[in-house]
């Protein structure tokens, strides 16, 4: 898949959905979903050389001082990975892409998530009340997605954070659902 890189606070800034365009200093004919990915610019608290989020590149529209203003649209949040960018457009292994069931940076999605996992999990609490601990095999595969979506991305995210901040160790280093992933 195509890609591009951009300075790390911008990927942020798309990743929380703020961000819908980048001027650029070159057009492309390419239209279609694009993976955005932090350059790797060291800069504390801020990921580096990490692919971020999927976008629709929409529109490209040359402006008069010559540089280019991509428009896109966001699609999903990929679990971080290690990309080697460039300022121009450069390909992705499609099998490295793994689309988040919710956006875990974007704190209205992350709150729905969490509300939907705690709803189901009062409610089998309710029906179970001498559980210990849920049985994984009694976790519908909906919940136990996003439960395992939420702690694996803030464990994978934090790995391309350049000096991290106190408070971002606490933050993404805790696991909050500990759900195993069911065998069969």
């Amino acid at each position: 898949m195509q890609a591009i890189a951009i300075e790390p606070q911008q990927l942020i800034d798309v990743m929380i959905g703020q961000k819908t365009n980048d001027i650029r200093l070159e057009g492309t004919d390419y239209r279609g979903e694009l993976v955005i990915a932090s350059q790797a610019l060291k800069q504390v608290g801020l990921p580096s050389n990490m692919a971020g989020v999927l976008v629709n590149l929409t529109n490209v529209v040359a402006l008069d001082n010559g540089s280019f203003d991509w428009q896109f649209e966001l699609i999903a949040l990929l679990r971080p990975f290690k990309v080697h960018g460039t300022m121009s457009l450069f390909e992705v292994d499609d099998a490295a892409i793994l689309r988040e069931p919710a956006n875990w940076f974007n704190n209205a999605e992350e709150d729905a998530a969490h509300e939907k996992i705690g709803l189901w999990i009062n409610s089998y609490i309710e029906q179970h009340p001498e559980l210990d601990r849920i049985p994984r095999q009694d976790i519908p595969e909906d919940i136990a997605t996003l439960a395992l979506s939420f702690d694996q991305w803030r464990l994978a995210y934090f790995d391309f954070i350049y000096k991290p901040t106190k408070q971002q160790k606490i933050q993404f280093r805790k696991v909050r659902y500990d759900v195993e992933p069911l065998t069969k």
